[in-house]
């Protein structure tokens, strides 16, 4: 097991490094996109502050509309990774190198 412990520490900095790139690319990608969403929208949102609406109902269907952005995506996500996960796993993770390879969830990840 000692012979491995860099090795696997090494791994999980690597895949915390990608999942922290895929990060930040996808908070830019949501940026950009309410970004030129607001841009193309602002004579309509002006007339619909002319009408009435407050600046926080302006704000709130913004904040919406990114929910309506990010909310597919964090489904899809899960319905996705869960499936995955188990044949990642056991390609990745072997029997002896003594970590157990099954990714469902337990008691012992709670605590």
């Amino acid at each position: 097991m000692k012979t491995f412990a860099a090795a696997v520490l090494f791994m999980g900095l690597i895949f915390d490094i990608i999942i922290l790139l895929f990060v930040i690319i996808a908070v830019l990608l949501i940026y950009s996109l309410l970004m030129i969403s607001v841009e193309t929208k602002t004579f309509e949102m002006g007339v619909i502050r002319m009408l009435g609406l407050s600046k926080n109902g302006i704000i709130g269907m913004i904040l919406l509309q990114a929910l309506m952005f990010v909310a597919p995506a964090i489904i899809l996500g899960f319905a996705l990774a869960v499936p995955l996960m188990r044949p990642l796993y056991s390609y990745l993770l072997s029997d002896n190198l003594g970590i157990s390879n099954n990714p469902s969830l337990d008691g012992t990840a709670v605590g």
